[in-house]
This record gives C-alpha cells, sequence and structure tokens, in this order.
C-alpha cells in the first residue's frame, strides 16, 4: 500500500501552519503544544489535511503520527492510546502532557553519532517500459534465469491495472497476460509436472481472489497458465505472496498474505494431467496489514513484512508454529519508515547473503544478513543517474546474484517505481534495474558478490 499522499507542507522548523488557523490561542488543561517541543528537538512536521494527522520526524529518525480527535497514536513503530484525545486549537496540535512526556523520550534515543543509519546512493543503469495503466499500477518483479542463455533472463512483473508481464533486460516488454488485476508474483525452479521439471511463477489475482500459477517456458521466458481448478483464497482479498520449495521434502507451496493479516499456505500438487493443484495445509492471522513476504527455501523460513510494524521470519514448513520465530525489525522510523513493502534474498555461498526489504515510507532499502538473527546492515537510495531516474515510493523489490552478462555480470536488483519521471515528465509507474556490484560496493563493509549461485542448486541448511 503506498505511503499517505501528504497534502500540504512540511515545516522544517517543526512549527505547524494551517492556512487559516494561524491565530493565537491558549493551550488547553492538561496539553501543550507540540510545535513548541518539535522546535527545541529539531524534529520536522509534516501535515496531513485530509487525515487531520501530523507526521512528526524526530533528529534520531524516530517517526511518529498524531490524529486531531484520536487517542491512537503511533511512534516508534508501536501503537499506543493517550489519557486524552489529540486537539487542535486556534492552528496548533496540542498534545496531552503524557503523551508529550513520551516523545521526548523517544527523542533522547541514539544521541551517539554512532548509532546513525548508514545510509548511502547507487544508480539505476536501466528501465523497463512503463505499464499501460496509470496511477498506482506497476507492483512487484521477479527475476527469472534463464538455464541456457543468463544473458536472455527475464523479468517477471505485476500490474495491478490488470496483467502480469514479462520483460527482458533491457526493459522491452515482450508479454503482457490480461488475466486479472494482479498483485504480487514470485519464481521457483524444477517443479516435476507430466514427469518433466518445469520452472513456474506464481501471483495473486485480486480480481479472482485466486492464486494464479504459470509455468515458463525454458527458452523464451514466456508464461502459460497450468492450474487446473482455480486454487481461491477463503480471505477477503489476496494480497502478498511468495513461492516455497521446501528442499527438506521436495514439496512446492504457494504462500499468501490478506488485507486483514491473514496467512494461507497451499501446497502444489501434479493432477496427473498436465496441470497443477493447490491444497490448503495451514493458516494463521498477524495482527495488522502484511503484504512483503520472501521464503528461505535453504533455511526453511519465511519474512513476512507487517506494513505498518515489523518484518517477521516464521517456519516456512507447513506443520510450522504460527507465532514467528523471531521479529527481525521494527518500522521506528531509522531503517525503516511504514509501510515495510517488499522484501527479497541475495543467496550467498555457505548458506550467507542478505535479507532486503523496502522502506517505503522514506524511499530506501534495508539490508539484513541472511543468516542467523539477521543482524542489520545498512540502508541504500536509489539515485537518478544521466539516462534513468531514480526510485521513490517502492513497493516490490527482487534481487538474484547470479552473472546476467555484460550489463548484469554480478547479478541485478530491481526495483518498482512509484514516480517515473523522464525528461521531467511524468510517465506510468515502471521497475528500475540497478547491478549487484553497485550496491556490494558501496555499503562501508562491501557486500559479498558471489555471482555463481545457481538459484536451481539450492541445498537444504535447516536445522529441523
Amino acid at each position: 500500500m503506498k505511503a499517505t499522499r501528504l497534502a500540504l507542507l512540511t515545516i522544517l522548523t517543526g512549527t505547524l501552519i494551517a492556512p487559516g488557523m494561524i491565530h493565537a490561542a491558549e493551550a488547553p488543561s492538561g496539553y501543550a503544544p507540540l510545535r513548541t517541543l518539535a522546535d527545541t528537538m529539531g524534529a520536522t512536521i509534516t501535515w496531513d489535511s485530509d487525515d487531520k494527522s501530523a507526521l512528526v520526524k524526530l533528529k534520531n529518525g524516530i517517526v511518529g503520527t498524531f490524529t486531531v480527535g484520536e487517542k491512537q497514536y503511533r511512534l516508534a513503530g508501536q501503537t499506543g492510546e493517550a489519557e486524552h484525545e489529540i486537539k487542535m486549537v486556534g492552528g496548533n496540535i496540542y498534545l496531552p502532557t503524557k503523551l508529550l512526556a513520551t516523545l521526548k523520550a523517544e527523542s533522547s534515543k541514539f544521541a551517539d553519532p554512532k548509532d546513525a543509519v548508514p545510509t548511502y546512493k547507487v544508480t539505476p543503469s536501466a528501465e523497463t517500459e512503463a505499464v499501460e495503466d496509470g496511477d498506482d499500477a506497476a507492483d512487484d518483479p521477479a527475476i527469472w534465469l534463464n538455464p541456457a542463455n543468463p544473458e536472455n533472463s527475464r523479468i517477471v512483473a505485476t500490474n495491478k491495472g490488470g496483467g502480469i508481464l514479462v520483460y527482458d533486460l533491457e526493459g522491452k516488454q515482450l508479454q503482457n497476460f490480461k488475466i486479472g488485476k494482479m498483485n504480487n508474483v514470485d519464481i521457483r525452479y524444477g517443479f516435476t509436472l507430466g514427469g518433466k521439471k518445469i520452472d513456474i511463477a506464481g501471483a495473486t489475482n485480486r480480481t479472482n481472489n485466486t492464486v494464479d500459477i504459470f509455468a515458463i517456458d525454458g527458452g523464451s521466458g514466456t508464461l502459460t497458465n497450468v492450474v487446473d481448478k482455480p486454487i481461491k483464497s477463503s480471505m477477503n482479498e489476496v494480497y502478498g505472496f511468495s513461492l516455497y520449495h521446501s528442499i527438506k521434502t521436495d514439496k512446492f507451496y504457494a504462500l499468501v498474505l490478506g488485507k486483514e493479516g491473514e496467512f494461507e499456505q497451499y501446497e502444489l500438487t501434479d493432477n496427473g494431467s498436465g496441470k497443477i493443484n493447490g491444497k490448503l495445509v495451514r493458516q494463521f492471522k498477524l495482527a495488522t496489514q502484511s503484504e512483503g513476504m520472501v521464503a528461505d527455501d535453504e533455511y526453511g523460513t519465511v519474512y513476512i513484512a507487517e506494513e505498518d510494524h515489523a518484518i517477521w521470519k516464521y517456519d516456512a514448513e507447513p506443520d510450522g508454529s504460527s507465532e514467528p520465530l523471531r521479529r527481525v525489525d521494527i518500522a521506528d522510523g531509522r531503517r525503516l519508515q511504514d509501510d515495510i513493502e517488499g522484501l527479497t534474498l541475495y543467496y550467498g555461498k555457505d548458506g550467507k547473503g542478505y535479507l532486503m526489504a523496502s522502506s517505503q515510507g522514506n524511499s530506501s532499502y534495508a539490508i539484513y544478513e541472511r543468516q542467523s538473527d539477521n543482524a542489520y546492515i545498512s540502508n541504500f537510495t536509489i539515485s537518478a543517474s544521466p539516462i534513468v531516474d531514480g526510485t521513490s515510493v517502492t513497493d516490490g523489490i527482487d534481487v538474484l546474484g547470479y552473472g546476467l552478462g555484460k550489463n548484469f555480470p554480478h547479478g541485478i536488483f530491481v526495483a518498482q517505481d512509484d514516480e517515473n519521471l523522464q525528461n521531467g515528465k511524468k510517465l506510468n509507474q515502471n521497475f528500475k534495474m540497478v547491478p549487484w556490484e553497485q550496491i556490494a560496493k558501496g555499503a562501508r563493509i562491501p557486500l559479498t558478490i558471489d555471482d555463481g549461485i545457481n538459484p536451481r542448486e539450492l541445498v537444504n541448511r535447516g536445522t529441523r
């Protein structure tokens, strides 16, 4: 889900001004003006006139949202409730004094310069053609590795306006499969269908509330729908999606998220007639809306982004617990600022690699260790290059650490771009491509460049 488009203005000094509301007024009893504290803390305030809410960005990066007329607020990735509702008097927002003290306490954290979030810039070298639908249409990419000629690999992507798309690595659209409002997409290799190993793509179809599965042609990368009976979800609206190949059991699963936090897991099987069936084998529910999701086939885990709150790590097996293994990180505004959107995995040698997340609220991408407790590494942004504009407010992302020819010799990172610009003109949305070595070399401690990890040759590293 896109971050709210702010309807008024940001005052860098922390002073909030609403048109026609600039006269002075006395503070109500038990309240204090937000802007006064913001000034002293060096915070910024962004006013949303539609929601009548103020987004406060503290100097240390922590974010809070306070809505006029409500007691509930969000601060440092958590939801809280004040003792009294938030008020606006004379054009100024007033918080209950206890809530203001809480905000001040958050501002005192991470004061040491070493606590600063490391962030660096990279630039794209290519982009896809724009999707044919306007507004918020382009959403999620997945990279397919051509087994015979890696340079002819493909990007499979979704158009929420009504289709699933296939691009080459120069960004040219090769296929537009108009089968519904497709939301998220993923790819896996080596599914046995009719006695043959094939590559498959799966996606959530919001028009039919189904999971659609496609066979990928091994030469051209084109898609063919291979679902037998529609894999119909019981949730109100399918949303997030990932495929999971259990290397331990050699079974394949479709993992689905809904807008109410629902999670469903379907086992995919050959029906004996050249089609694929899906059977529900597991379900549970997160607290709030969740979309971004990626499964680690080697470790048997799945990461889920609860958009306004946190990244969670779960067991990916169908008999796994409905409770998370751990919280990877929280959307407090520093490394992650809501919405947390796309998640992807860079597979490295010996079980190493990286978990990557789209931090939509600050248009950056967070990097974590893939193994163990997912230690945080860095953030980066994608800025404009001389030939391709940068990205902002990204939804889906994908990465592949494998050499894909002269343009991407060490792998590729693909990100959806909310505002696609060409010579200053705004076009429909698209996807940007960044060579992996730019991301790897840009970090203060360079990341691994393992450009020979074939996703068809993963090994079981799970301990369960």
